[in-house]
């Protein structure tokens, strides 16, 4: 949560707002951590949690588990997070309070860097675990493979997992990657020895910045041409008489080419990532898990997107925490009328409602979907004398009974807007 201000004088017993890594790019602004739980089942959030802005994700964990465990009181229960999570500390401290974890094994730790160095020269026995259908793609899977490998010193299991969706992501970026590269040398080309890039210091500086990203596939190589050229020494202008001198000239020029044996080293890691847990469960149940956890990002894109959290023309920090708690009631509430709606749609055997822009369909309505559909309902009443003469809902329409029916909301619900409790009231 990003703010915008000073906040000279924080609250002592409130939530402090300070700088901190901001996830809006903003490092100029202060902030606060807003961790949030939600559960499997409808992706409901179930609590949050208030850190101050200079907290960093890895040490929020023990706390947000320990008050789980607090409020579910019990332990038993799958705690899913993203990388941050994979320290000793938290899960350790996880798995020695009776609690189970998975989560993703960072690129940086040595269980997967030791695995890919492996993967790059070596076959694995892969065992085919869950093939998904692409939601936008009709016709088109994602084959899940799995792979285990020894556990580590303490005692947790790490299976990698090979998509194939995401090897052709990999692919892709690696291959966009090389091909600016390789436009980039193009372009640099021409530009040789003139201005800023006549030494060979300068030229591979300047290459050095192009192939950063793929220095192991592009392989560049600086050529060094040179010439013998005459140089008058002698004063005045030319004639039959100067004296020239013989001299080297010297140009360059680069080459590339690619480097095969790397570019299908890395082909074979493509598609691959490591999941860490201590559960007893099958790799493909393990797996199956950890994709609830990106549910937790769309919860949090809905608080800032749909749900509009910022800005926040707020000074007081205990007035900002009343505030994000109403945010979190609220973030409650969507998810709830979005797991009605889907549950009931499943109960009818309703594949899709046609309630997007120009009629079109969607399987998994979600509340931003619901209220444009709604957008042109609306309570008309007439009132003379403090009297109500006439009152009236327009805009009900057979979709909407519909929608009304999965969200098992009564029709008679429109009635209650006649005594108009939703007046404020003067005091």
């Amino acid at each position: 949560m990003t703010f915008i201000g000073k906040y000279k004088t924080p609250d002592p017993e409130a939530v402090k707002l300070k700088h901190g890594h901001n996830k809006d790019f903003r490092p100029d602004c202060k902030q606060v951590v807003f961790g949030l739980n939600i559960t499997a089942d409808g992706h409901v959030p179930l609590s949050y949690q208030l850190f101050d802005g200079n907290t960093t994700d890895d040490v929020t964990h023990i706390p947000n588990w320990n008050g789980l465990r607090t409020l579910l009181g019990k332990e038993d229960f799958i705690y899913i997070a993203d990388c941050k999570l994979k320290t000793e500390k938290n899960l350790k401290h996880i798995a020695g309070e009776g609690g189970l974890f998975i989560t993703i094994v960072p690129k940086n730790h040595k269980e997967y860097i030791q695995f890919i160095k492996y993967l790059k020269k070596n076959e694995v026995p892969w065992e085919d675990a869950v093939s998904v259908e692409n939601s936008r793609k009709k016709g088109e899977f994602t084959v899940y493979r799995t792979y285990e490998t020894e556990l580590t010193e303490e005692g947790f299991r790490v299976i990698f997992v090979h998509s194939s969706s995401k090897q052709k992501e990999d692919e892709a970026k690696r291959q966009k990657k090389i091909d600016k590269a390789i436009e980039q040398l193009e372009s640099l080309s021409p530009k040789l020895n003139a201005y800023h890039l006549k030494t060979k210091r300068e030229i591979k500086a300047a290459i050095d910045k192009i192939v950063k990203d793929v220095k192991e596939f592009v392989e560049v190589r600086i050529v060094t041409d040179r010439k013998q050229i005459k140089v008058k020494v002698s004063p005045g202008r030319p004639s039959p008489q100067s004296i020239y001198k013989n001299k080297w000239k010297y140009t360059h020029r680069i080459e590339w080419q690619l480097n095969e044996q790397s570019l299908t080293e890395a082909s074979r890691t493509d598609g691959v990532f490591p999941l860490i847990t201590n559960t007893q469960l099958e790799a493909s149940e393990v797996l199956g898990k950890y994709k609830n956890q990106p549910f937790l990002e769309k919860r949090m894109y809905t608080k800032k997107s749909i749900l509009e959290v910022a800005p926040v023309f707020l000074k007081k920090e205990h007035r900002i925490e009343a505030m994000l708690f109403l945010y979190f009631i609220a973030l409650m509430i969507v998810s709830l009328i979005e797991r009605k709606i889907r549950m009931n749609m499943t109960a009818e055997e309703i594949d899709k409602l046609p309630i997007l822009p120009q009629g079109m369909n969607t399987k998994k309505p979600t509340w931003n979907n619901i209220r444009y559909f709604y957008r042109n309902v609306h309570f008309s009443q007439i009132i003379r004398n403090g009297v109500c003469i006439q009152s009236v809902v327009k805009g009900i329409g057979d979709m909407h009974k519909l929608i009304n029916r999965l969200l098992e909301i009564p029709e008679a619900i429109y009635n209650y807007f006649q005594d108009g409790w939703w007046q404020f009231k003067a005091t």
